[in-house]
């Protein structure tokens, strides 16, 4: 049995970032310990070791850049994670650097915590005196739409050779389904993407199908429908807009830029609160609804005669849809072939229920990325911190993979520090329309996302350097995240500090009003002063004053309100008057008694 001071389970950007910051902390206290021996449990297979993972899920759909899915012909372009020194972590790194081993092609079958021992799939077992789980995540799969792997012989068997080549791009054409998690997921989208007829004549017009709405679909939809001319792309969203739902990303305002664009540019249509129940069986024929309509909103039509599909077609001809009425169920909708992007699961099932886990298998750590058993940590997809005030955290990308590795790493260096704080960060960049954002702090469904510079953009004529942000306003008036859309560099460093401030907003109309520069050189800019002994914060801007009487009017437009809804009009305006303050209020308002009080006099008055 081979006995570790380190065992890392995973073979992604946390485990190789872990051995990065562990080695270079080595080097720069050569004096203190010796050099710890680590193991990185693999499931990838040699030519795989941990990788840079922003660099491939960006690139490695675009056809041209087959480096970035497989490594065997330019192993010296592919994104692995680097040293401290900038060398590449390849397979010959892995081979030839002391005190560190690869067990490729080798899964973790079972942990025995008192024992401190690791059996592998390869029927050994290994010690450790400190384990960190860095088993990341897969892509999720709906029920009857694929099966589900965690692993890359399972995903991949018998469908790639050892040069990671497709055995039969047959299989991954027309008709196939797809996820995207790792390389091969990639190779087998890229061989869709680019298949044709047997005798080279294109007869398929059906539309490529992407199922989801959030990073994955988004970005998968862009590059098919930009990069393949010949491909047409329907988007099917389980409710109303990309990254929307309880406690989305994104407004309706600020998905709209997107999906405009993709619908305008590149064709792509958009079908919404539909539900993707199943797959199409290929050999089901019959009077079936389908969907059609305007691109950015496509609807359920009437029923058709559909035969039979073409022979080449493999797994499917298409999705099953649920629309939002109980009429629209059943529908169909034929696919060229079907991306899935609905979300990912932490890999974890193999650990039981041997440590503590929250809602959905992730495992709990604390401020130090400790899970409930000692000398155990647990970093990046698979791992949920979990605060001394409940709340939890999760850290699914590949910042925080880095973030946290780096943060173990000193811990098994026994390195004095503070614990770790988790703020999210993540971004996304939507090839072919020249757009990408940031994002830096929290969002949920209590947050008021408020844009700046995002309106008109449609009235402009061209949008591929327009710079705009959102800021998302929690149930206090604390700006608790913010967005920065193709900002530049010096505007980006600033976006941690925006969120850090926890500046108050004295409300978000205002903050609409402002200056994206203003906000991010002074977060502050529109906190309230403090108030002394009856004072209130009141509403002073003209307009705002002008707009709110408007809501109180008797009629429409006809610039008077009735005494008795004075109270009201003022509270809405930022008043906390009692009765004797509201009753010497309305007297010096309406001084001829006549019961009602013009615009003019309210808003000079309370100006």
């Amino acid at each position: 049995m081979s006995s570790y001071d380190v065992v890392i389970i995973g073979g992604g950007v946390g485990a190789g970032y872990l051995v990065k910051e562990v080695l270079a902390k080595s080097e720069a206290n050569p004096n203190s310990s010796p050099v710890p021996t680590i193991a990185v449990v693999s499931s990838d297979p040699p030519l795989l070791p941990p990788m840079e993972r922003p660099a491939v899920s960006k690139g490695s759909m675009l056809a041209d850049k087959p480096f970035l899915r497989n490594p065997s012909g330019a192993a010296d372009k592919f994104p692995y994670v680097k040293t401290a020194a900038g060398d590449p972590m390849s397979p010959k790194f892995w081979e030839t650097t002391e005190n560190v081993t690869l067990l490729s092609s080798t899964t973790a079958t079972s942990i025995d915590f008192g024992a401190k021992s690791v059996a592998l799939s390869s029927g050994e077992a290994i010690t450790y005196r400190k384990l960190v789980l860095a088993t990341g995540s897969r892509a999720r799969v709906l029920d009857g739409c694929g099966a589900e792997g965690s692993t890359w012989d399972e995903l991949h068997s018998g469908d790639l050779d050892e040069q990671h080549e497709i055995t039969d791009k047959r299989k991954y054409g027309f008709g196939s389904t797809h996820t995207l998690n790792n390389v091969g997921d990639s190779e087998k989208l890229v061989t869709a993407m680019t298949r044709v007829e047997d005798d080279d004549q294109e007869t398929c017009y059906w539309p490529v199908v992407v199922v989801g709405g959030g990073f994955v679909a988004m970005e998968a939809a862009a590059v098919i429908a930009s990069k393949c001319d010949d491909l047409h792309v329907t988007v099917i969203l389980n409710n109303d807009h990309f990254m929307g739902g309880k406690g989305g990303v994104f407004d309706k305002e600020m998905s709209e830029f997107y999906e405009r664009q993709l619908s305008q540019r590149f064709g792509v249509r958009f079908a919404r609160n539909y539900t993707v129940t199943g797959l199409w069986d290929k050999e089901e024929s019959g009077k079936f609804c389908s969907l059609d309509g305007p691109a950015m909103d496509l609807k359920k039509t009437r029923e058709r005669q559909f035969d039979t599909c073409p022979k080449q077609f493999t797994e499917c001809q298409g999705v099953i849809l649920d629309g939002p009425d109980e009429a629209d169920k059943g529908i169909r909708l034929p696919a060229r072939f079907v991306v899935f992007g609905v979300g990912a699961k932490p890999n974890s099932e193999f650990l039981g229920d041997s440590l503590e886990m929250v809602d959905g298998g992730f495992v709990k750590v604390d401020g130090n990325c400790q899970t409930s058993q000692a000398d155990v940590y647990a970093i990046g997809d698979v791992a949920a911190m979990v605060g001394e005030d409940g709340e939890v955290t999760k850290t699914g990308h590949v910042d925080a993979a880095r973030k946290m590795a780096a943060h173990v790493a000193g811990s098994i260096m026994e390195e004095q520090q503070v614990p770790y704080s988790v703020t999210p960060y993540f971004y996304s960049v939507v090839m072919g329309l020249s757009q990408s954002w940031k994002f830096y702090g929290k969002c949920d469904a209590s947050c008021t996302i408020v844009t700046i510079g995002l309106s008109g953009w449609e009235a402009k004529e061209s949008v591929t350097d327009l710079i705009w942000g959102a800021f998302y306003v929690d149930p206090s008036n604390v700006i608790v995240g913010v967005l920065l859309n193709n900002g530049t560099p010096e505007m980006i460093a600033k976006l941690p500090g925006v969120v850090e401030a926890g500046a108050v907003v004295i409300n978000c109309k205002k903050l609409k009003k402002c200056e994206l520069q203003q906000v991010l050189e002074d977060p502050h800019l529109l906190t309230p002063p403090e108030l002394g002994l009856g004072e209130f914060h009141a509403e002073s801007d003209v307009d705002e004053v002008n707009e709110v009487f408007s809501q109180f009017e008797k009629e429409a437009g006809c610039g008077s309100v009735e005494v008795a809804i004075v109270g009201e009009l003022m509270k809405t305006l930022g008043a906390d008057w009692d009765e004797v303050e509201l009753k010497d209020a309305i007297a010096a308002l309406d001084e001829t008694s006549c019961g009602f009080i013009t615009k003019d006099n309210f808003v000079n008055w309370w100006l």
